[in-house]
């Protein structure tokens, strides 16, 4: 049994064995002693595990129109595996199931949630021959696809535009993109990118103008040139926008379109080629042209070493004010986890989480994540250490910024743990570690509820839980969270007890936190009513 968060791309299990551990993930709706109940469940949804076959459980957030859960396997007397999709609304109430039996020959690769369908990749090893499955989230009807790509690749990205699929990656150690068209069942290479020492970093689509934009990162004559390659629906390239500075290079970056021809990119830079963050950049792009961008060094937000204790922070901050008044620049040797931005209507939103690489493994390790092959590992897996927030205005200006600080977790593999969802006028900051959900809620740069952890119960006071086996969090819509993963549960420990696959409804109630604020504001000294 194993479960896959769901992510806009997840990447598939290429090995027969679809087992794999993912994180324990607990949700509770009691809080430890002393703490205020703001996360508390609405509705719960547990389907049985099917004793006679190997699955794989996954769900999918459709905003206010619901989820769609995927259950895969295959019987062991058939060779052939079954895949039964469900939609729910909101409530988690199903609303149609459909299935599908995958030809055996086929593995799937990765998935795609677009706007009005999901999209499957599925490829025949040792061949050219891939298959699409389209899924219409609406009615639940399925149309497939075959198509001839290339035998050989090492998918990274999967993504639809339209009526075609883009399948990225590398191909004999170059980085290469695929476009097929579902209709005429044309295949084409985008050209300009089959590069030596070069990285594929994003692929990114803009639906409403019909652009593809290809983010490589090169290594060329021992500079590192950072580059925003820009397509046409019919894969015509229109533009390349270079990035390049003779003291910093630009390790990530996300398009934030302002029109057709102005875009900012928001990311992560280094000293020299190399992985290790300094900062945070932005530049404005017009057409493309990029202007001088500004460099956000971390000593220059206000929180960023707030996951120290406050005697070692103290003495790393003096340290840095003595580095800095004798004109010596800091070296910080941190690796970041950069998620989607978050944008609303007031501000851009960047999340970036802080990890390091574990000791090295000698047994492989299979577990979830976003978009990576299941294969062994050279490292036992990442430890996390916190998570910044970062706030920039629609100009680009940054506003604020926080940490949340993250103890003792690790992973197999690298995906993003703290999730961050804006409710009212705040942000719920909340990862799953060792059976428990960590909170904390934020108003910008001030933190407005400290850490709380909840733990999970049965929909049935008369259970428990027995054991905890996969898990995952993640945002739903508005304040609603998605909380799922596997259990197993009984009336007592002494006996075996059933095994589900579970999904959670969580709420994070912000109410009390305005109306404690206005009591405290109210209590100081000289207020004025």
């Amino acid at each position: 049994m194993c479960v896959t968060p769901q992510k806009e791309e997840v990447m598939y299990n290429r090995s027969i064995n679809y087992f794999g551990f993912l994180f324990m993930l607990l949700l509770a709706l009691t809080p430890f002693a002393g703490a205020r109940a703001q996360l508390q469940q609405s509705d719960r949804l547990e389907i049985p595990t099917n004793s006679s076959s190997s699955e794989q459980f996954e769900v999918f957030s459709l905003g206010e129109r619901g989820i769609l859960s995927v259950i895969r396997g295959n019987e062991f007397s058939n060779r052939n595996e079954q895949w039964e999709f469900v939609k729910y609304d909101t409530t988690l109430k199903a609303l149609w199931r459909t299935s599908y039996k995958l030809d055996f020959r086929y593995i799937p690769v990765m998935a795609y949630k677009g706007e009005e369908s999901g999209y499957w990749l599925f490829a025949e090893p040792d061949t050219d021959k891939f298959l699409f499955l389209q899924l219409n989230f609406q009615d639940g009807s399925i149309d497939t696809y075959k198509g001839n790509l290339l035998s050989g690749v090492d998918v990274q990205h999967f993504k639809v535009i339209g009526s075609k699929a883009l399948v990225s990656g590398y191909y004999r150690s170059r980085p290469i993109v695929i476009v097929h068209s579902f209709f005429d069942h044309t295949t084409r290479v985008l050209p300009g990118l089959f590069e030596k020492n070069t990285e594929l970093n994003n692929v990114d689509i803009n639906e409403i103008d019909g652009y593809i934009n290809v983010i490589t990162y090169a290594y060329r004559k021992k500079n590192c040139v950072f580059e925003i390659k820009t397509y046409n629906y019919d894969g015509k390239l229109l533009k390349r926008t270079s990035l390049s500075d003779p003291r910093y290079s630009f390790i990530s970056g996300q398009i934030v379109p302002l029109n057709a021809d102005d875009s900012y990119l928001i990311g992560n830079y280094s000293v020299g080629c190399t992985q290790y963050s300094q900062g945070l950049y932005v530049t404005h792009i017009s057409d493309d042209t990029p202007e001088q961008p500004q460099f956000i060094e971390f000593s220059e937000l206000q929180n960023f070493f707030n996951y120290m204790k406050p005697k070692r922070r103290a003495r790393v901050l003096e340290k840095i004010g003595k580095r800095k008044s004798l004109g010596k620049e800091n070296r910080f040797r941190y690796r970041l986890l950069v998620h989607q931005l978050i944008q609303t209507e007031k501000e851009i939103v960047l999340v970036a989480e802080v990890y390091y690489p574990n000791q090295r493994s000698t047994s492989p390790i299979i577990s979830g994540g976003i978009s990576r092959p299941y294969v062994a590992r050279a490292l036992e897996g990442y430890r996390y250490t916190h998570a910044i927030v970062c706030g920039f205005d629609l100009s680009g200006k940054l506003m604020w910024d926080n940490t949340i600080t993250i103890k003792d977790l690790t992973s197999f593999d690298l995906q993003e743990m703290v999730q961050v969802t804006p409710v009212d006028d705040y942000f719920v900051l909340a990862y799953p570690q060792e059976g428990e959900i960590h909170t904390e809620v934020i108003s910008r740069n001030k933190v407005v509820v400290e850490t709380e952890k909840f733990k999970i119960n049965p929909k049935s006071e008369k259970e428990k839980v027995l054991n905890n086996e996969d898990g995952y969090l993640s945002p739903w819509y508005g304040q609603y969270f998605l909380a799922y993963g596997m259990q197993r549960i009984g009336t007592s420990s002494i006996v075996q007890g059933r095994e589900v696959f579970y999904v959670n409804k969580l709420t994070y109630k912000t109410d009390e936190i305005g109306k404690m604020q206005a009591k405290e504001e109210a209590s100081r000294p000289g207020h004025q009513p």
